[in-house]
């Protein structure tokens, strides 16, 4: 799924706007940006995305912190905190 770039969709509203007086593309605009809220929250998209970012963070950190750790340990590790993002998304 692409994202969509509200901000940039919102200046040319604006600019439609602007030099015609016809406020229905910022209307629409408007209403595509709450409807696209209320499904990120419905959905739990943003906890989700939260909770990705947490876990490469953690990933990030252990790498940083373990530079001599083994290939085993590295996939041990990773692997302990990918099943910790999954049960945490379970739970959602």
């Amino acid at each position: 799924m692409s994202v969509i770039d509200f901000n940039f969709m919102e200046h040319i509203a604006t600019l439609v706007w602007a030099h015609t007086g016809d406020s229905h593309m910022a209307e629409q605009l408007a209403t595509v940006k709450i409807v696209n809220e209320v499904w990120q929250r419905l959905s739990g998209e943003k906890e989700i995305e939260a909770l990705r970012t947490e876990t490469i963070l953690r990933i990030s950190k252990y790498v940083k912190e373990n530079p001599k750790a083994s290939k085993e340990e590295l996939g041990k590790e990773i692997g302990r905190l990918i099943k910790d993002f999954a049960s945490k998304v379970e739970k959602l």
